[in-house]
């Protein structure tokens, strides 16, 4: 049987990853710093063994897989603070640790890694961003350490034996999506009846629904398709269009300010995930698109 090692089971993505391992034949172990899952949840705690640590010191990666020999490994954990990740020095320290703890992985007997990655890495043009074409050139400290760590357990995977692959996540919203994330924050506004000030909105980006994120990560845990795949819909959706479907669902169209404030400089226009290598591998497909998974945060 599969022994799951999940880190950061409660973060945004990490938190669905863990409901999703629920419905597979496996035993499942997880990691955060207080030792413990929803307490509200009560199938979860009884099917999760619970570890509490710190993964940002290296010394504790290792120790705890030394201790939990774990067959499979989900690393979610990373900072993902909104506004502060960007460009956190705390970057650094996940590069470090999470080296350590896929090498230790390896070394314990560890038979598949799957690591989850991010959009921010590509140099995104116009077009779609391809795995293995699209070039690796991230404009952010978490970019730039996420790339370099995927870089790092490839090399891991052939000397210990293990299959390694990536999930690049784009833009995924749903259930749990931090505060000052985009969707939450306009709803936040219009419930208040407060202005919702924007940028123009025409920026393309390809949102998929959180449980289709955990569901693909974990299909790719079950698989041995080795090496990095985009964890998106493959469809373009403009922050326009989700931010005017929101008003228009809550009946309050005459709060948007579109252009009140300006776009970060940098911002790429479009960011997009081409899935025909997930297609053709795993068989996927997202099964939600995004103004059904808008529905569904709203009924919430």
């Amino acid at each position: 049987m599969m022994r799951v090692l999940v880190t950061g089971p409660s973060g945004f993505i990490g938190a669905h990853c863990l409901r999703r391992l629920l419905s597979e034949d496996c035993e499942i172990d997880a990691i955060n710093r207080g030792g413990q899952g929803e307490t509200n949840v009560r199938e979860t705690n009884a099917r999760v063994t619970w570890h509490a640590g710190d993964l940002r010191e290296a010394a504790e990666a290792v120790a705890l897989v030394a201790n939990i020999r774990p067959t499979h490994l989900l690393h979610c954990a990373w900072v993902a603070t909104p506004g502060v990740y960007g460009h956190s020095p705390e970057n650094a320290d996940w590069l470090q640790s999470s080296a350590a703890l896929v090498f230790a992985f390896g070394a314990h007997g560890g038979a598949r890694f799957v690591g989850v990655g991010s959009s921010a890495e590509y140099d995104p043009g116009v077009m779609s961003c391809i795995e293995d074409e699209t070039p690796i050139r991230p404009a952010t400290i978490y970019g730039k350490c996420k790339a370099a760590f995927w870089l790092a357990a490839p090399a891991a995977a052939p000397h210990h034996g293990f299959s390694a692959a990536w999930g690049r996540v784009f833009l995924p919203y749903g259930p749990g999506d931090p505060d000052q994330r985009l969707v939450p924050t306009v709803l936040a506004s219009l419930r208040a009846g407060r202005p919702v000030l924007t940028t123009h909105g025409a920026q393309q980006r390809d949102f998929i629904y959180a449980l289709d994120a955990a569901d693909l990560l974990v299909r790719l845990l079950s698989s041995e398709e080795p090496g990095a795949f985009n964890v998106g819909t493959g469809h373009a959706t403009t922050i326009r269009s989700v931010v005017e479907y929101l008003a228009s669902r809550c009946g309050h169209s005459e709060l948007l300010q579109f252009g009140a404030i300006k776009p970060p400089a940098g911002e790429p226009p479009v960011l997009v995930a081409d899935m025909t290598k997930v297609h053709d591998r795993l068989g996927w497909i997202a099964a939600t698109n995004v103004f059904a998974g808008l529905d569904r945060v709203l009924a919430t």
